[in-house]
């Protein structure tokens, strides 16, 4: 006991620095998840909530994922608490939670389906008998091969599409690893799996705006559109007629090329797609994170159809 008294009357001060340096580490870390929450909003990457009529319908709800980590490991939730990258915080999703997430769809009969199939049931114009989810994958980060595409194929060989930047495969971004063609490959030839077109290099903000939202960059887009059609063909061996905006957001004149050059083109706006939807706009997409799963997911899920 005398030795114990000892050594704080020797190293108290040593032990309210550390002490000191925890709060500050802790308060820091608060307040930039607090200022990744305000961006996150700010930026508002799924708009909007579900209508009543909405949740009482049957139709399609197109989901969108980014990163798939595994959090069981401390080092794992200490790199991701160091990181500066906001989307690593804004957009990470626990291997656990996709599995979690999965299995509740499936138990309410939810069915999982491809995006052609999708496409195929809004052309038919029918009635729908059941909820229907597409799920997507932005950007695709290594995370893709390691973590998401085993728990899919674990659950049943679910069905997915990943919206890739063509420019960024293989590449090293500010604690993000991107999918090289090698594991885009060999996801698509061992799950089930298609592929679309995220832009080539147009993927980021200007003055806090998507730079497809600005007119002038129009020329540039065609340019940039073709490049990954060409890599994605070089690479797969086939183009892709699915296209997601970056952030969600382009404009009415990218969204007329696009239809022209038969593509299917998905926004970031919550909703529900029912039969005869007009599929020269964009098809809604949520963003799914804790928020938009109990506020959006799960109200439609655990909402009986009225149709």
């Amino acid at each position: 006991m005398k030795k114990i008294k000892s050594f704080f009357q020797r190293s108290w001060h040593w032990i309210f620095i550390i002490l000191c340096l925890i709060v500050i580490v802790i308060s820091e870390y608060t307040e930039y998840k607090d200022y990744l929450q305000q961006q996150h909003v700010d930026r508002e990457v799924s708009s909007g909530k579900l209508s009543n009529q909405q949740l009482h319908e049957n139709g399609i709800l197109v989901l969108c994922y980014h990163r798939v980590v595994n959090n069981r490991l401390f080092a794992d939730h200490f790199a991701l608490a160091l990181s500066n990258n906001d989307q690593l915080h804004e957009y990470s999703m626990p291997v656990n939670k996709l599995r979690y997430q999965i299995e509740y769809l499936k138990k309410h009969h939810v069915r999982i389906i491809p995006v052609a199939t999708a496409v195929e049931l809004i052309k038919q114009n029918r009635p729908l008998k059941h909820k229907y989810v597409v799920l997507t994958f932005d950007d695709v980060d290594e995370t893709l091969s390691t973590n998401a595409c085993p728990v899919l194929k674990k659950l049943g060989n679910i069905p997915y599409t990943v919206f890739i930047v063509t420019s960024n495969t293989g590449r090293y971004d500010n604690g993000t690893r991107f999918a090289t063609w090698h594991q885009l490959r060999n996801v698509l030839h061992s799950s089930n799996a298609t592929i679309g077109v995220h832009t080539n290099n147009m993927h980021y903000l200007v003055k806090n705006k998507p730079v497809l939202k600005y007119a002038r960059n129009y020329n540039r887009f065609k340019k940039d559109y073709q490049k990954s059609e060409k890599i994605i063909k070089k690479h797969i061996g086939h183009k892709t007629p699915y296209f997601a905006y970056p952030y969600g957001e382009g404009t009415q004149r990218e969204q007329k090329y696009l239809v022209d050059h038969g593509m299917i083109t998905f926004s970031l706006d919550n909703g529900i797609v029912t039969p005869g939807y007009d599929l020269n706009q964009p098809l809604p997409r949520t963003m799914v994170d804790d928020h938009s799963w109990n506020d959006v997911i799960k109200k439609w899920v655990d909402t009986s159809a009225t149709n």
